[in-house]
């Protein structure tokens, strides 16, 4: 039998996509959201730092300013270069974004 080598076996939480901002890592399912393997965040105190080399992460919980929570299906769609739509907002990926990675856009309506 032959070994497979350059193979990432995929664990229960990897999505097996790689993160799209240090094109390094692999992105995880956490419990509030997706994030890259590389990002390593630390609690010091009361406050979290990243310890890693990466900061990628989009939170599922978007309901405040999107309207809406995003599924594990939601961002990988929009880390596939798509947009999710909700109502007239459409939610897209962003890498200079660096605080959310994601951009917001709003539909003005047309004067008639």
């Amino acid at each position: 039998m032959q070994k497979l080598t350059n193979f990432k076996k995929n664990k229960g939480n990897e999505m097996a996509i790689t993160c799209p901002n240090c094109k390094k890592g692999t992105l995880k399912k956490g419990e509030k959201m997706v994030y890259c393997s590389e990002y390593k965040p630390t609690k010091n105190g009361d406050k979290w730092t990243n310890e890693g080399s990466c900061d990628f992460r989009i939170m599922f919980d978007q309901s405040k300013i999107f309207g809406k929570n995003l599924t594990p299906a939601d961002i990988k769609n929009i880390v596939d270069g798509g947009t999710i739509e909700n109502g007239q907002k459409k939610l897209s990926l962003d890498l200079d974004n660096k605080d959310f990675f994601v951009k917001i856009e709003k539909e003005e309506d047309e004067d008639l």
